[in-house]
């Protein structure tokens, strides 16, 4: 958002060292997220969304390409 020419940034984490860090530790100690994999196509979207929009997406979800 531009107002009189001030651009304003903010992270809701950390700054890019620290993410770094944090990725640095993850690979460093075999931390990995957790998913729930839905197919790239009409019928893999739409149980996505499906879990999503009932409140039961329990990881992150991915939608993957087969």
């Amino acid at each position: 958002m531009f107002f009189e020419g001030y651009n304003v940034r903010s992270s809701l984490v950390a700054s890019r060292g620290k993410h770094n860090e944090m990725l640095e530790f993850c690979a460093s100690h075999g931390i990995v997220p957790v998913v729930e994999k839905f197919e790239l196509n009409e019928t893999g979207i739409a149980e996505a969304v499906g879990k999503l929009t009932s409140n039961k997406m329990r990881y992150r979800g991915v939608l993957v390409a087969s």
